[in-house]
């Protein structure tokens, strides 16, 4: 293992932060899905739980579009906030289709929503960044590391 600078140090935090965010987005628009497929099975129950997930799939993409921000102020991509915000928007409309019962475009955003929330996690999963400045000792040169 390299020793990396501060800031690469909290590059990768940034980045391991955001791709625990965007898995917990993955599994809750997940559960989502199988609740709302419950409830067009006949399983009405399942109306009342899809309900309470959206507000946990709602505070899962804030802290995705926390995590994407942390992550862009850290030196990543611009591409996850700009990808988190565009969720939120579609999250705060799909909300809205769901409560007015619009369910043709309610059942359709879903699945776009879905589609967008497996290209970000799968984004977040194979995003690399740069090693960034190493640490130097005194003797101006790398430390030894041990693998």
């Amino acid at each position: 293992m390299t020793n990396l600078s501060p800031q690469a140090r909290g590059a990768h935090r940034a980045r391991a932060s955001h791709r625990a965010a965007a898995t917990l987005l993955a599994l809750t628009t997940l559960l989502q899905v199988g609740l709302a497929g419950g409830y067009i099975s006949g399983d009405y129950e399942s109306l009342e739980m899809h309900d309470i997930n959206a507000g946990v799939l709602m505070l899962a993409a804030l802290l995705t579009l926390g995590t994407a921000v942390w992550l862009r102020r850290a030196g990543g991509p611009v591409r996850p906030v700009a990808t988190s915000v565009a969720l939120l928007v579609a999250l705060v409309l799909q909300m809205f289709l769901g409560m007015e019962r619009i369910v043709a475009v309610h059942v359709t955003l879903g699945v776009l929503i879905a589609c967008a929330v497996t290209v970000l996690v799968m984004r977040a999963w194979m995003m690399s960044l740069p090693a960034g400045p190493r640490t130097v000792t005194e003797a101006g040169r790398e430390p030894e590391t041990v693998s």
